[in-house]
């Protein structure tokens, strides 16, 4: 079993910490157990552990800020959904996966995996900041995967580097349909939340674009 310790080691007089670091290849119990006490965040792709990348400011600001913008409106309009951001874990059993996303939105009430209250299985909508190095994953292999879980009904890819949201929602006959907002002006609408609005402006406010 894979344990999380903390080591120290000899620098002349000095000691510092030496960060633990996830084994490879493990199970998804050890898995479990071993991201409550990791010092950085981890996917789970079917017994590979894969170390997450550190995102930037624009990166973050944007996951936060659409995740603000969903729950203002779920709360001005008492829907019964629920916002949650980057932390929140989400199991695709399709593919033996445990992965993380900028933001994701739950209807009703979360859905955990085997009780984990880190863990949920129902998402319905799915936010992805995209990044130079995973874009096109993003875009591609990963949304692949997200279409596997029952109750996802919308992908939200936003641009960093411009003011560019895609807006991917399941229709009726089981196809996606992508509707691209581009520049300030415009709003994006999220149609498995209602017809929320996501103006660009507001969500690329103060950012460096």
């Amino acid at each position: 079993m894979y344990k999380n310790d903390t080591m120290t080691v000899s620098v002349g007089t000095l000691s510092k910490p030496k960060k633990a670091t996830l084994p490879k290849m493990m199970s998804l119990e050890a898995y479990f157990q071993a991201e409550e006490t990791a010092l950085e965040k981890n996917e789970f792709h079917n017994g590979k552990v894969i170390k997450m990348a550190g995102g930037t400011y624009n990166h973050d600001s944007l996951g936060l800020k659409i995740g603000k913008l969903m729950d203002n409106f779920v709360e001005d309009n008492d829907l019964n959904y629920r916002v949650n951001s980057s932390e929140i874990k989400i199991r695709i059993e399709a593919y033996n996966k445990v992965v993380y996303a900028d933001a994701l939105v739950i209807s009703e009430k979360p859905e955990f995996y085997q009780n984990r209250k880190d863990t949920i299985t129902n998402p319905i909508i799915i936010v992805e900041v995209l990044s130079d190095s995973t874009g096109e994953h993003d875009r591609t292999t990963k949304f692949e995967y997200y279409r596997s879980i029952p109750s996802f009904r919308e992908y939200v890819l936003i641009h960093q580097n411009k003011k560019h949201i895609s807006v991917y929602t399941h229709q009726e006959d089981n196809t996606w349909r992508v509707r691209d907002y581009d520049g300030e002006e415009v709003t994006a609408i999220l149609y498995a939340l209602h017809l929320c609005p996501i103006p660009l402006k507001r969500l690329y406010r103060g950012l460096e674009i």
